[in-house]
């Protein structure tokens, strides 16, 4: 039995989906439709990525939230009259749902809901390759199904799960739920010390390098593997698409950084999963193996859109991801990614603000000759970490 007996894809056949994307803002999760509206359109992006290719958007403003129903009866009827109008048969919402509230709304409406969380964890599953990168995504779900479990307990049963052996018939007098905890614990546990043997590999694997090492991170989609590939000369290249989470495998290529004393320079660069906004803890935590390439990292390259209208907040999305990791305090390189399309006056200012940044374009390579220099210059003198105002 694996994950996807307890929590299949909900978005198998995504052709054949219409959805809709609601976003609520004047409460807690958005103060300000300004924010929803950047939320919701990353929503919308994640919806691409997924898979589905018709969406239509819908806000509402309400400073309460409806504990069974997320929505008020009110926002629920408009729902209701934007489905039918517009032929469409999903649902996405732009917030963390309750089990209970997924239920019920799918309940009243009389179809397929997904919370923002849902929707990530389905491209998690799509876009994992690796033993590891299965396995922390498996991970991932289990540790967001557990908690969750008695109020999916009828989502779950909608879904059509594999009915694994045992499921259910492991003793007299043991309920389905009790039967799935215990089993959830134990492959949790199972998937953990798998993932502890994969980094006791990864640490023989570092400390037999004895090279630099250097690790992208950033937000998904800033451009972080697209980068790997411009500084790397192999004939392999790592998948990039402009698309959010294109990859969560972790990638490592040995760099050429030039000549010091009449000597090659080498560094180990090492590509890690994108960060994104209002990712619970526990599913941060599922890919402990992949991210601590950045704890063992000498020195960490930030990469960014600096093109992104979102640029602000994803600077400090990643700044608040790596304290959470514990490794805010590295020497890091800001290293802003698609600079053909930054307006003058935005770029004057974000120059000012970090004027040590490196600005290029990694599809073009543009910049990438200036980022190697530097990278070859902190083997000798680490920067210092860059301030974030």
């Amino acid at each position: 039995m694996d994950a996807s007996s307890l929590y299949q894809k909900k978005l198998v056949s995504k052709e054949q989906y219409r959805a809709l994307c609601v976003g609520q803002y004047g409460s807690r999760y958005f103060k300000d439709k300004r924010g929803q509206e950047e939320s919701l359109r990353e929503l919308l992006m994640l919806a691409e990525t997924a898979g589905v290719k018709t969406l239509h958007e819908l806000f509402f403003h309400h400073a309460d939230i409806h504990a069974a129903m997320f929505f008020t009866s009110g926002q629920i009827e408009r729902i209701r009259k934007a489905l039918d109008e517009l032929g469409l048969n999903l649902l996405f919402v732009d917030a963390q749902l309750k089990p209970n509230q997924l239920r019920n709304l799918e309940e009243e409406l009389k179809i397929r809901v997904l919370g923002r969380i849902e929707v990530i964890l389905d491209i998690f599953a799509m876009r994992a390759k690796t033993r590891e990168a299965i396995l922390q995504v498996e991970l991932a779900q289990l540790l967001y199904i557990l908690p969750r479990l008695k109020g999916l307990g009828g989502v779950l049963s909608r879904q059509g799960a594999t009915g694994a052996p045992g499921i259910g018939t492991r003793g007299p007098g043991e309920t389905m739920l009790e039967t799935d905890r215990r089993y959830i614990r134990r492959r949790i546990q199972k998937i953990r010390d798998d993932l502890k043997d994969v980094e006791r590999h990864r640490g023989t694997a570092r400390q037999g390098r004895n090279l630099p090492t250097f690790a992208l991170v950033g937000y998904t989609n800033a451009g972080k593997s697209s980068t790997l590939n411009a500084l790397s000369s192999s004939s392999q290249k790592v998948f990039a698409e402009d698309k959010l989470f294109a990859t969560l495998d972790t990638f490592s290529r040995k760099i050429y950084l030039g000549e010091a004393d009449f000597r090659p320079q080498y560094a180990v660069v090492t590509d890690t999963v994108g960060f994104i906004r209002n990712l619970p803890a526990s599913l941060v935590a599922a890919f402990q193996s992949t991210l601590a390439e950045i704890k063992h990292a000498d020195i960490v390259i930030e990469v960014h859109d600096a093109s992104s209208p979102q640029l602000e907040d994803e600077l400090q999305v990643v700044a608040s991801e790596l304290a959470r990791l514990g490794s805010d305090q590295k020497p890091r390189i800001l290293y802003f990614n698609k600079d053909d399309l930054v307006f003058p006056d935005d770029r004057k200012a974000l120059q000012k603000r970090f004027p040590d940044a490196i600005w290029g374009n990694a599809l073009s390579k543009d910049g990438i000759a200036a980022l190697r220099g530097f990278l070859a210059a902190q083997n000798r003198q680490p920067l210092a970490q860059p301030a974030l105002s």
